[in-house]
């Protein structure tokens, strides 16, 4: 018997053990569900997601390098294929508080945009290109990609019309952080630009300005519809609950450097709804099957969290008009049908299909210290598999390590200290064989808020 175990040293800990076993009780095969829950990742800020041919390729803020992500499930980010492409050079102007990197495929190569500063509040923006079509190749620094200006500026992305390439990024209009507007500029090439910097957008709504100083339009990603270029930007205090998203809209064909061609929409379009808090930061792909629009974004894990944030996405429609209607941000206490053709297979088991020495309640299983819990699944081939398990926690707990040799791992549910976060997940890979495998846990140390439990192949 393999045995896996989580122990905390606060209010949460549970051991998983898992065995490989034979039964004289025949069990059916497994039911696969449908839909999917929030969130796709438990931490998490600035997402960044796009679709190449089959696979999606994914990146976020990690403060400390480039991490790319690439899986053929959108909503299996967790469990992705990943690689570090790029860390900087210590002591360099480019070597800290690294932000919002973004990954684009241009004429058979990617670029990653992201912003850096030396240690202090001096971001500037910079692009690595990579050796060939794999985002996984290697990756060259170029440098920084700045206007004349050279002013401090974030989130850069790029706006790609009749075969032209445009910059936009979030910048100061001078050299004190007092608000945050929206810029673009024409691309000699990818890593350069060739024209001066326009302004597009400053704060002006009350709405843009809300959570304290600075005032911020910033997050800004393109998304486009049949007759529209839209750029979808944040506003108001990412720290805050005010975090929400506007638009800018201009005709496909318009000239873009143009502030005139560029319309902006007098009330947000995505903000606060009575259970999320703060989304923003939204990038946009289609579903496996190119049927379906998803917005990927980011949101407070609890309202008042600030920057403790988890990965969200949700479908969202392009209206006759060529608008995207995004409604409202969904609660991830319920599960949301899968993107069309997502292949992962999810088999979930709710409270009742779990035996447990726990209390079985409306809102899941509370399982005490020495608890046990246990699953059976059946596995259709040998092989990696992922144990979700989505759960509530009031308590603080970090990660201890190894606890001895072989097959016995330390693990944490690290709820950052949050009192009131409506669901988490915490994901372990197990190496299943063929057939029947009982699943156990055993609460080592305090109390196990558990919603429900998932084995995905992805």
């Amino acid at each position: 018997m393999k045995r896996i175990a989580l122990s905390g040293i606060a209010l949460l800990a549970a051991s998983i053990g898992l065995a490989a076993c034979s039964s004289d009780e025949s069990q059916e095969s497994n039911e696969y569900a449908q839909d999917f829950y929030n969130p796709v990742l438990p931490d998490g800020a600035d997402p960044w997601m796009t679709k190449h041919e089959d696979t999606y390729v994914y990146t976020h803020t990690t403060g400390s390098n480039i991490t790319i992500w690439q899986s053929d499930s959108p909503t299996s980010m967790m469990n992705a294929k990943s690689k570090v492409v790029w860390e900087p050079t210590p002591g360099t102007e480019n070597s800290q508080n690294i932000w919002a990197p973004e990954v684009h495929f241009i004429d058979g190569k990617w670029y990653v945009y992201y912003a850096a500063s030396g240690g202090g509040s001096e971001h500037r923006m910079y692009v690595l290109e990579s050796e060939n079509e794999d985002p996984f190749s290697e990756y060259t620094e170029v440098g920084q990609i700045t206007d004349p200006t050279d002013k401090w500026g974030i989130d850069g992305t790029v706006i790609e019309q009749n075969g032209e390439l445009f910059y936009v990024w979030s910048g100061w209009e001078g050299d004190e952080n007092v608000s945050q507007y929206t810029y673009i500029a024409g691309m000699e090439n990818p890593t350069e630009l060739n024209t001066d910097r326009v302004e597009l957008s400053r704060p002006e709504y009350d709405w843009e300005k809300e959570g304290g100083s600075p005032s911020i339009n910033e997050g800004q990603q393109i998304l486009y519809t049949e007759d529209y270029i839209h750029i979808v930007y944040s506003a108001s205090g990412s720290w805050s609950d005010f975090y929400k998203l506007g638009i800018l809209t201009a005709e496909k064909d318009a000239d873009l450097l143009d502030p005139e061609s560029w319309t902006k929409q007098e009330e947000p379009v995505f903000e606060s709804s009575d259970d999320v808090f703060g989304p923003g930061h939204a990038s946009f792909i289609e579903s496996p099957d190119g049927s379906e629009h998803w917005i990927v974004y980011h949101a407070a894990k609890e309202q008042g969290s600030g920057w403790t944030r988890n990965v969200r996405m949700q479908p969202f429609e392009i209206t006759e008009d060529g608008f995207p209607d995004f409604g409202e941000p969904l609660s991830i206490t319920k599960p949301l049908p899968l993107p069309a053709g997502d292949p992962v297979n999810i088999t979930r088991y709710t409270p009742d299909m779990i035996e447990t020495e726990g209390d079985v309640t409306d809102e899941g299983i509370l399982a005490e210290t020495d608890q046990s819990l246990s699953l059976q699944f059946d596995a259709p081939e040998a092989g990696e598999y992922y144990l979700y398990l989505y759960w509530r926690n009031s308590g603080a707990v970090t990660v201890n390590g190894s606890t001895d040799t072989g097959d016995t791992f330390t693990f944490f549910n690290n709820n950052q200290g949050l009192q009131n976060e409506p669901l988490s997940v915490s994901s372990y890979k197990l190496n299943l064989e063929q057939g029947e495998n009982t699943v156990e846990l055993n609460v080592a140390n305090g109390t196990f808020d558990l919603d429900h439990i998932e084995i995905k192949d992805h």
